[in-house]
């Protein structure tokens, strides 16, 4: 199967943090400095630490740690992300035809050689590049002055081009205007001139523009300043991100600047989009400004801040210690902490670009397919190949609308859409749910890979779901696991669910039975499902983490207490938090519960139907899903 892969003609940054053998800062320094900003909390075992080293393998945290003053400006060059690459100036897919040139940087060699976006790559200095793939990236770039010669395939031709390869500065956000009047939008990291390269390429090329693709795959994150002003000359003025410090205290924070361009916007991201980046796409997820294309991102949804001679200069000479001090939350309350935030349309990496480019080729007049993932009209590329189209389609989930034109559009499925187009796709929706009340749910937790399936593409929607069982889900939507020791003698470290206990018990989400046993293949009841339903929720949303603190400090009306009475006093505030959370708390509308909650019997068992159908309930209403 062919893959369209996007690589910049650049070498890769890394940045390795090293913890220097020896340092200005001492251990009573850190712990001191560390007391008063660590969002986690000091564990009593840190005091004991002898070396930096050891105190920051005691904390665990991958984020915090001292720099050298050498390490500490390397780590705030990859944030600025300017590259100074020698070679010809190119971006590139890797296909199996060839190098595909997909942009040209303004004046570069490549540019100046002759050579055109779309043109095909077969050879350099001879040497074949078919098929295509990351080796033979090395045949461009060289040494300086250095010339190359380029075999291209363009319309048919065969042509001969020699470029001279030099320095290309790439600046951190680049744009690019594509043909059908698509503005690119290459953005690397977010430095601190990331806000206004961001706003001067919105003023010169907005009134070129249909749509404007913004690209975060490899976005490791930067300055959370610099993601509110691009959010904001998106989408104008507005609170755009809350960070909770480690004594629970909220505060928001907003972007000011004027908004920019009006136009339809998708945003490429992937598994290494972080931090910053993971704040602009929940951004644009949250107000609906435009949809995510890629693979579900990295879920860093903690924040740090660099103590240095600036911040603290008793403790510093150039050097820093860069510690994690908040938990970030997104324009709509609810964190990227781990669940990272997952696209609109999930598409497998090699296909993500490939897709966007077909969702802006199209026209109401010349496309046969639209689609319609939030709420703008996307009409399809009809010269888009036809593995991509597939890729599309595997990504749209039931509540997403599908349009079929043999003439007129009308109103189908994925499958029908694909049968109407003759192509073979991957359904990721189940073969056994169709008569279940809560199919669309259960289909759209599939279209996001949210569920694994019982086999043969089934789910088994009638099953008792197990409280192991369970925990692999919410495990699975969360995104999370656990290799540590299990707090429970019943659960053996090489069981199938171990990894989802454990993560689960490790975040507060699941308690055990008593006598420091779990009960993995008990069955379990409504009202402990809910318990833990109501759990995830807090840990997902501030607002309704707020709402549940204020309702265990608060005595229930009599009412209240009548309606809850059929329940365990435990579960209470968990269910009372699903049933009115949306509207109290998110000022929303309708319930987090998966059903009525008349209908609901707390003593029943729990099928697997209705554990998807709740889980979904919660990541739509929190608008983590469509």
């Amino acid at each position: 199967m062919k893959k369209y892969m996007t690589r910049l003609a650049a070498p890769l940054l890394a940045l390795v943090l090293l913890t220097a053998p020896a340092s200005a800062l001492t251990v009573p320094q850190a712990l001191e400095l560390l007391e008063e900003n660590y969002y986690y909390g000091v564990p009593d075992a840190a005091y004991g630490a002898a070396t930096l080293d050891e105190l920051f393998e005691i904390l665990g945290d991958p984020y915090t740690g001292y720099m050298t003053a050498a390490e500490y400006q390397d780590f705030l060059d990859y944030v600025e992300r300017e590259v100074n690459t020698v070679g010809i100036g190119v971006t590139i897919q890797y296909t199996q035809e060839g190098m595909l040139v997909e942009r040209l940087v303004d004046g570069g060699p490549a540019q100046k050689a002759g050579l055109r976006s779309g043109d095909l790559i077969t050879a350099v200095d001879g040497v074949s590049c078919v098929p295509a793939d990351e080796s033979h990236r090395e045949l461009v770039v060289g040494d300086e002055g250095t010339q190359v010669a380029l075999t291209v395939l363009r319309d048919g031709q065969v042509l001969r081009f020699t470029a001279t390869r030099r320095t290309v500065k790439l600046p951190n956000t680049q744009f690019i205007m594509l043909e059908g009047g698509v503005g690119y939008v290459d953005c690397n990291s977010f430095g601190t001139d990331t806000g206004n390269l961001f706003a001067d390429g919105l003023k010169e090329y907005d009134s070129q523009v249909n749509c404007w693709l913004v690209d975060l795959r490899g976005n490791t994150g930067g300055y959370t300043n610099s993601a509110l002003d691009v959010m904001a000359a998106l989408n104008g003025p507005g609170r755009y991100v809350y960070l909770e410090d480690g004594d629970g205290e909220v505060g928001g924070y907003a972007g000011y600047d004027a908004r920019l361009t009006r136009k339809p916007l998708i945003v490429l991201v992937d598994g290494v989009s972080a931090s910053a980046s993971e704040l602009l796409a929940s951004g644009v997820r949250d107000t609906d400004r435009g949809i995510l294309v890629g693979s579900r991102t990295y879920g860093k949804g903690v924040a740090q801040i660099v103590l240095d001679d600036s911040s603290a200069p008793a403790y510093f000479d150039g050097d820093c210690l860069k510690v994690t001090a908040h938990r970030f939350y997104g324009a709509g309350g609810s964190t990227t902490d781990r669940i990272g935030v997952i696209p609109t349309l999930l598409v497998d990496d090699g296909y993500a670009y490939a897709v966007a480019e077909a969702l802006t080729g199209g026209s109401e007049e010349t496309s046969s397919l639209c689609v319609m993932p939030g709420i703008e009209p996307f009409y399809i590329d009809p010269k888009a190949d036809e593995e991509v189209i597939a890729a599309l389609l595997s990504s749209l989930s039931p509540q997403m609308e599908v349009f079929y034109s043999g003439g007129v559009f009308n109103l189908c499925t994925p499958a029908q859409a694909a049968e109407k187009l003759g192509l073979d796709y991957d359904s990721r929706w189940f073969n056994d749910v169709a008569d279940s009340p809560y199919a669309n749910a259960i289909n759209a937790m599939g279209t996001y890979k949210l569920l694994g399936g019982t086999g043969g593409g089934g789910f088994s929607p009638k099953e008792q779901l197990t409280r192991a069982q369970l925990c692999v889900m919410l495990a699975r939507v969360l995104n999370v696991t656990s290799a540590g020791t299990s707090p429970f003698s019943d659960v053996a470290p090489d069981a199938w669910y171990a990894g989802g206990v454990n993560a689960m018990a490790e975040l507060g989400l699941v308690n055990g039975v008593g006598g420091d046993r779990f009960n993995p293949e008990g069955a379990l009841t409504q009202e402990e499902f809910l318990t833990i339903m109501g759990r995830t929720a807090r840990f997902l949303n501030f607002s309704l983490d707020e709402y549940g603190g204020a309702l265990e400090n608060t005595r229930l009306p009599a009412a209240v207490q009548v309606k809850l009475s059929s329940y365990s006093d435990w579960a209470w505030n968990s269910v009372l938090l699903l049933d009115a959370g949306l509207e109290t708390a998110l000022n929303g509308r309708g319930t987090l519960l998966y059903a009525p909650f008349e209908s609901i019997d707390p003593s029943a068992p729990v099928l697997r139907e209705e554990a998807a159908a709740q889980m979904y309930s919660i990541l739509s209403g929190l608008d983590i899903l469509p």
